[in-house]
């Protein structure tokens, strides 16, 4: 048997090729969406494109508007407590002011009550009855003044002006400025150690108001109480008991403008002068 050499007939080619078409089309179709799938169209681009515009406008408006107005809240938040501060502070010191008036105006009233109640009424008055009390307290006490005794007169000056001291021209008596008017002594006494406490208490006690600014204690010896004492066994106790005592007293009466207060109805009511 013998095979013939034949050639494939267009018909026959066309019956192979056939079945291959469906194949590439259903691969176009397959790779068709996935390329249009990559590409961006007008609408995308322009969706795109506003919302970078709003994405910039919303960081725009946040470096803009509310940066700036936050840090302006801030100010305002604390000039609010600046001036709550300083408010608190003029409250503070209204009150401050207030209290200090009151108090300014309770201590006027209880220096013109002292004033009224216990300093002499005059200067000529006073001294007199000063030195009358002084003398009578010496002799009570067995003492004896050494020394001279010298006087300065306190000269009434007005609060708020400068108080410098002014020299007299006469004597030993010195004139000085003080707010009450007044007089000042200083006197040395001499005698027993006993006695010189006494004196000292019985003129804290007396009834003109009286300070005393320096006290200087010192022993002496002094010939007349040595032979004055009986036998010699005592000289030595008699040495020793005798003293010397130099005081420095200020007494105060009241200004010109002082005005009477009266008595209180129960004496003992009445809170005692601070010597």
């Amino acid at each position: 048997m013998s095979i013939e050499n034949r050639e494939p007939t267009p018909d026959r080619q066309s019956d192979r090729i056939a079945p291959r078409r469906p194949l590439r089309g259903r691969f176009e179709r397959l790779r068709g969406p996935r390329q249009r799938s990559r590409l961006l169209g007008l609408p995308e681009i322009v969706a795109l494109s506003a919302a970078a515009v709003l994405l910039l406008t919303a960081a725009a408006s946040y470096f803009l508007l509310l940066a700036p107005a936050r840090v302006r809240l801030r100010e305002r938040q604390e000039e609010r407590r600046r001036l709550e501060a300083q408010l608190r502070n003029s409250t503070e010191g209204v009150r401050r002011d207030e209290n200090t008036q009151v108090t300014v105006d309770e201590i006027l009233s209880s220096l013109e009550v002292f004033e009224a109640r216990h300093l002499a009424s005059s200067r000529s008055e006073g001294s007199t009855a000063l030195i009358e009390e002084l003398n009578r307290l010496i002799r009570n006490n067995n003492l004896r003044i050494t020394t001279g005794v010298s006087f300065a007169q306190f000269d009434e000056v007005v609060p708020g002006t400068s108080a410098r001291p002014r020299a007299a021209t006469a004597g030993n008596t010195t004139a000085l400025q003080n707010i009450f008017p007044g007089i000042g002594i200083s006197l040395t006494v001499e005698g027993g150690y006993a006695s010189m406490r006494r004196f000292i208490r019985d003129v804290e006690a007396g009834r003109q108001f009286i300070v005393i600014n320096t006290v200087e204690l010192e022993g002496v010896t002094d010939a007349n109480s040595l032979r004055a004492a009986d036998g010699p066994e005592n000289r030595p106790v008699a040495a020793r008991s005798l003293v010397s005592l130099r005081l420095d007293l200020a007494a105060f009466y009241r200004r010109a403008s002082a005005a009477a207060v009266p008595e209180p109805e129960a004496r003992g009511s009445a809170n005692p002068a601070t010597r």
